[in-house]
């Protein structure tokens, strides 16, 4: 059953969703989003907390090499029986998989590495069959500024910090 909008005020800025073009997720302008819901081998969330201090601590820096992730979450559910992935990318899906692939496979072992039939990130086939059989996308997906890129938004602090010391400089 499709429930008719009705057109009030709040649904003048509606966002128009589509899909990714060349995967899975929905789209919003520059911004696409995937999640993941897997199931853990025996062990592997024990692993994961151990390991969780450095693995965040990494974020930023394998994250920022990627430069078009948005937004990264995991967390441990259902008694650490399984784990749920949430991702905000900028562009489309296969391009982002080879960057973030290419450009973080390290990092991502360390997260993904628990989900069972994983093999890692060299391993072409296990990374297929774990977008294959765990992602699913998400009911509702509103994003904030969906044309401005993780890219744009660093360039833009890069030119507020310049101007401000521009400012402060001139004081």
């Amino acid at each position: 059953m499709t429930t008719k909008v009705i057109e009030n005020e709040r649904t003048a800025m509606s966002q128009h969703i589509t899909r990714q073009p060349d995967g899975p997720g929905k789209r919003i302008g520059k911004k696409g989003e995937i999640s993941f819901l897997g199931k853990l081998a025996p062990g592997a969330a024990k692993v994961f907390r151990e390991r969780l201090p450095q693995i965040q601590a990494e974020a930023g820096s394998w994250e920022d090499g990627v430069g078009t992730v948005v937004d990264f979450r995991a967390t441990l559910i259902d008694n650490d029986t399984r784990m749920l992935v949430t991702i905000v990318y900028d562009g489309d899906f296969k391009p982002y998989l080879e960057d973030v692939l290419s450009k973080a496979g390290p990092w991502l072992d360390q997260v993904f590495g628990g989900f069972e039939g994983f093999k890692g990130v060299k391993d072409r086939k296990s990374v297929e069959e774990l977008v294959a059989n765990t992602h699913f996308e998400c009911d509702l997906f509103y994003i904030a500024n969906p044309d401005v890129t993780a890219r744009d938004v660093a360039k833009m602090q890069r030119l507020s910090k310049a101007v401000g010391d521009l400012l402060d400089a001139a004081n």
